[in-house]
């Protein structure tokens, strides 16, 4: 007997109520390997940021910025857009 009739014959055998629920597992199982597969391409993704934000921090791409705060005042100032009129 394979594995499946065996699951098809004890299933049958259970209460309609009871049946319901091997259906609900059945959908629990295949929702966590499916967040499974989702963690494991998140964590390789935050691997590829680590890296990348690593080789940023090599670079000293912002090592003329001596005051941070008073350098995001300065980014965050309102300016005219281009190609607009006041």
């Amino acid at each position: 007997m394979t594995l499946l009739e065996e699951i098809q014959q004890r299933l049958n055998n259970l209460p309609l109520e009871k049946q319901s629920e091997v259906l609900d597992f059945i959908t629990f199982l295949q929702q966590r390997s499916t967040l499974s597969g989702f963690t494991s391409a998140t964590s390789e993704k935050a691997g590829r940021i680590k890296s990348a934000l690593r080789k940023i921090s090599e670079l000293k791409l912002f090592k003329e910025i001596t005051d941070p705060v008073e350098w995001q005042r300065q980014i965050r100032q309102d300016r005219p857009l281009p190609g607009r009129t006041v």
